[in-house]
């Protein structure tokens, strides 16, 4: 075993549960940010990037939502316009070349 620090890995957490994958909804983003994060991680081992789905995120009447760690920020009401702005700011930082 390695003495050295374990890289911060961002993780995405996407609520699946009842309210938040009402007509699919959660679903569709799930579908797309599997996409996101398959690309952004590539062949790196420990991968940068871990998507995962929660049944619940106690914040029902604000869906479809997600969090992202480490950074602790909370995403309410996430359509795909707004998970445009969530990849682009958040997932794709250094994008700008």
């Amino acid at each position: 075993m390695s003495d050295a620090p374990s890289p911060k890995r961002t993780r995405v957490v996407v609520c699946r549960g009842q309210f938040c994958n009402m007509g699919r909804r959660a679903d569709k983003l799930l579908k797309r940010l599997e996409r996101v994060v398959d690309e952004l991680n590539g062949d790196q081992y420990p991968k940068p990037v871990k998507l995962e789905i929660a049944t619940c995120l106690s914040m029902c009447g604000a869906g479809p939502n997600m969090v992202i760690y480490p950074a602790g920020l909370v995403c309410n009401g996430v359509d795909e316009a707004a998970l445009d702005v969530i990849i682009r700011e958040h997932l794709k930082a250094d994008d700008s070349e």
